[in-house]
């Protein structure tokens, strides 16, 4: 059961306590998305570091006033919560309820070996040639399984100084055997279903803005005990 209040709760299945974690963001990257080729065009927003890609935050509407936002880091640390449009966007700090925190078991983690990547050619948009990759599971099994084929990526030009983004793929999250992946902020982003007849998680790059903005996880935070229904903008 979820509630909402200003968070989406989740349920924890350990009780922890925390000394304060502070996460910077320097980038928020504005994407069309479609989940498959006839739902409609929705805005999704990334929170990034640039330099640093063990943890970011996927926003998207919740309703006409509210986002929803999914926040992760590579050790397991997991928070969706709802926050109002306006104060999203006025934000420079923003400290999440204890309660909000989802501790993934280690068995839930990706495994990046599970995925092959492959640089290809560059492609040609428009009469600009990009950089291009593509990634999908190593073993037939798995993507019949998860109904997953070949998920596309294609670089944006002249943004090498970020790490590459493969966290808004529905299907796949391979930081951990990345090396072979260039740099750089996707430009366009689709996954084909298992039998190649579907696009699937489709992206379309928008914009991207520099920015200076913290997520903040609280100091003695007790996942087991409630801390009260409420975000705390700055």
């Amino acid at each position: 059961m979820k509630y909402k209040i200003i968070l989406l709760l989740f349920l924890l299945s350990s009780i922890n306590i925390y000394s304060q974690k502070k996460y910077f963001f320097d980038y928020i990257i504005e994407y069309k998305f479609q989940a498959n080729q006839t739902s409609k065009v929705e805005k999704r927003y990334l929170l990034t570091n640039s330099k640093d890609d063990t943890y970011d935050c996927l926003v998207y509407e919740e309703d006409k006033l509210n986002f929803a936002m999914n926040f992760r880091d590579r050790n397991g640390t997991h928070s969706v919560s709802i926050i109002d449009k306006n104060d999203f966007f006025k934000a420079e700090t923003i400290s999440l309820l204890c309660e909000s925190i989802h501790y993934l078991m280690v068995k839930e983690k990706y495994d990046g070996s599970m995925f092959d990547i492959i640089n290809k050619r560059d492609t040609l948009i428009n009469g600009i040639y990009h950089q291009n990759y593509t990634m999908k599971y190593h073993k037939t099994a798995n993507s019949r399984k998860y109904n997953r084929g070949i998920s596309n990526y294609i670089i944006e030009n002249n943004t090498e100084f970020h790490l590459p983004l493969l966290v808004f793929s529905g299907s796949f999250d391979s930081r951990e055997n990345g090396k072979n992946i260039p740099n750089g902020i996707v430009k366009e982003s689709y996954t084909m279903s298992y039998n190649s007849k579907k696009y699937l998680f489709v992206y379309k790059l928008i914009q991207f803005v520099k920015i200076n903005k913290y997520l903040i996880i609280p100091e003695n935070c007790n996942t087991g005990k409630p801390l009260g229904p409420r975000l705390i903008i700055k």
